[in-house]
């Protein structure tokens, strides 16, 4: 019963960026007062958002109609609307994908006005938009819109995926409810908790809540998560070649940029990609007949199934899993070693993301609506966020904190214009010696390095915190 309830929550509810759940009708929800700090009157002007389709025509910045977050969204620019003498018009004409960028690319040379703001869904486009110059660098606007405070415009890794020259074109709502996992993040590992209860095995969860969940406490529970009862031969993990790339990068915290003493290198150069890589391919080796290689990228079906008791995954794969496995966990890939689990690396190349259209007839009153537009919803803090996950999705609040949290250690792979490490080596790694791998690299990024890669490393600096 509790499994029939969650997952009528979840259809009903929640909403991804890659799957829309079912739209169900809901309570009305109550009235509340938000506090918008200083009102700014817009004098009545109608402000328009270009959205990437996705979904039906009513869905505005992925929230499904008539489900609870879309309920206090609508609510939240309501308020802003009436309080601020404004209009905003959230419009899905342009179509999707390539057709969308190209479509906003082709207005702005043609010097058409299509608006003023532009959200794309994180079709790997959105920094090849950026560098073509549609995008308005938000960076401009130092006293309007702090992009210092993470907590409310998303970390500047996170941004990273829509920056060009040093400059910031890209925003995400970080306060507004679900939106900061909205990207494919991963590497996840996804454990049929039914499994680990079942056959009495170690919970991963338990392992990186103490810290423990290291490489090399991988490499020991893999035999004992290959499960051969007689009846049933449950592999210990689904997972392809790419996933485990971008896992073990993560785990050994290799960046886009390797810097020693004022110095600054591209990946390839990291001395920490010689051990990453010689675990890699002694994984590969080693538990051949403890893990299965499968096709794609989403493994719901495997884990449901009895294929294997654990898979990798990504963000964008959970709710298919919440749909069919009725008791899930999940952990981050293992860190290496000499790191905290708590720090690995998520790599990501898609990623919905809030941008001002270069030709918008104001931009200072664009900045100064999103400085408004993105302040925390009435009704969707952290807290509440991290209940209703668990309440909808996971089946142990430790997962629904994971997942709000996994964002900040995203790590753009700039896969949309031209790719890093992790695509170079993901091909090659499992037919070559890690020596010859390193040997085979060396070079291939240096163009993508020193015209994107550095400049956007340096100016991210300005903004950690």
């Amino acid at each position: 019963m509790k499994t029939v309830l969650r997952l009528s929550l979840l259809f009903l509810s929640f909403a991804f960026v890659m799957s829309a759940c079912a739209a169900q009708k809901v309570e009305t929800v109550p009235e509340f007062s938000v506090d918008m700090g200083e009102v700014t009157d817009f004098g009545g002007r109608n402000f328009t958002v270009m959205q990437e389709k996705i979904g039906a025509d009513e869905v505005i910045y992925f929230y499904e109609p008539d489900s609870l977050y879309y309920d206090l969204f609508i609510a939240h620019v309501n308020k802003i609307e009436k309080e601020n003498n404004l209009k905003l018009t959230f419009s899905k004409s342009m179509g999707s994908e390539s057709t969308f960028s190209n479509a906003v690319f082709t207005s702005y040379v043609s010097g058409i006005n299509i608006g003023d703001f532009i959200i794309m869904r994180g079709s790997n486009l959105n920094m090849v938009t950026a560098r073509s110059g549609a995008f308005y660098p938000l960076n401009y606007f130092p006293d309007i819109i702090d992009l210092h405070n993470s907590e409310k415009y998303g970390p500047i890794n996170i941004l990273e995926c829509c920056m060009a020259n040093g400059n910031v074109y890209v925003v995400i709502p970080a306060y507004w409810p679900l939106r900061t996992n909205d990207g494919n993040l991963g590497v996840f590992l996804c454990i049929n908790e039914n499994y680990i209860t079942r056959y009495g095995l170690d919970d991963p969860r338990d392992m990186y809540e103490q810290n423990e969940w290291k490489l090399s406490k991988f490499d020991e529970i893999i035999p004992r998560y290959h499960i051969d009862d007689g009846a049933n031969d449950i592999k210990a993990l689904g997972m392809n070649t790419r996933y485990l790339a971008r896992g073990f990068i993560g785990a050994y915290q290799i960046g886009n940029v390797y810097e020693k003493d004022g110095q600054y290198y591209s990946a390839e150069h990291n001395p920490d990609l010689l051990e990453a890589l010689e675990w890699g391919v002694n994984f590969v080796n080693s538990y051949e007949d403890d893990y299965i290689l499968l096709d794609g990228w989403d493994y719901s079906d495997h884990l449901a199934n009895g294929v294997s008791t654990m898979i990798f995954t990504e963000s964008s794969y959970l709710l298919n899993v919440a749909s069919k496995v009725d008791n899930f966990g999940i952990v981050p890939f293992p860190a290496a070693d000499k790191y905290d689990c708590k720090d690995v690396k998520m790599g990501f190349s898609t990623y919905p993301t809030f941008s001002m259209y270069a030709g918008a007839d104001d931009t200072d009153a664009c900045a100064k609506l999103i400085d408004i537009l993105f302040e925390q919803i009435d009704g969707a803090d952290r807290e509440s966020m991290v209940d209703f996950l668990f309440r909808t999705m996971f089946f142990d609040e430790r997962d629904a904190k994971i997942y709000t949290e996994a964002f900040k250690n995203g790590s753009y792979d700039y896969f949309g214009v031209g790719g890093n490490l992790q695509q170079k080596i993901e091909t090659v790694y499992t037919s070559k010696t890690p020596q010859e791998v390193i040997a085979s690299v060396t070079g291939t990024l240096d163009k993508i390095f020193e015209e994107q890669m550095l400049p956007n490393y340096l100016a991210m600096q300005e903004y950690k915190q």
